[in-house]
């Protein structure tokens, strides 16, 4: 979908325009339009430059508001130092705000409010026992991301 190139057209590819091709836009506004004309410029193919415009254009229409709202508030969560300490912390086995407090040494509020912000992403869950509320990682997924994420160190 969104994680594939798009396909090359070759320069040499003559478009045969139909009736009401000069038209036929991807968008009802003057941006596209703009692009429209920047990717002509770039092409030096009008049937080109709107075939890669309405391409492009029509992937574009098939992001997800809230889906992107949701993946925008996991990449803001793990975006801090602490929480991704936490995370660090927490994809080793459970642990209470105590143990995280000493393992970080930072105060009882800066702790909890991180976990609120990681709980909040669906990045860590709560379990409560007795008086106690333990904190782990939500999914195995999570782990999977702090893991591919150390392989895009700099060398």
């Amino acid at each position: 979908m969104l994680n594939k190139e798009l396909p090359m057209i070759p320069r040499n590819r003559l478009l045969h325009p139909q009736p009401g091709d000069e038209k036929e836009s991807c968008c009802d506004n003057s941006a596209c339009c703009e692009a429209e004309n920047t990717l002509f410029r770039l092409y030096g193919d009008r049937s080109i430059a709107r075939e890669r415009c309405l391409q492009v254009c029509a992937q574009v229409k098939e992001i997800d508001e809230e889906d992107l709202t949701a993946e925008m508030k996991v990449f803001k969560a793990v975006a801090d130092a602490t929480r991704l300490k936490i995370l660090k912390l927490l994809s080793r086995g459970e642990l209470c705000i105590g143990e995280l407090m000493l393992a970080l040494k930072r105060p009882q509020s800066s702790i909890s409010h991180n976990l609120s912000i990681l709980e909040d992403a669906g990045l860590v869950r709560e379990r409560k026992e007795g008086k106690w509320c333990r904190y782990r990682i939500s999914d195995g997924a999570v782990t999977d991301m702090l893991n591919l994420a150390g392989r895009f160190k700099r060398k």
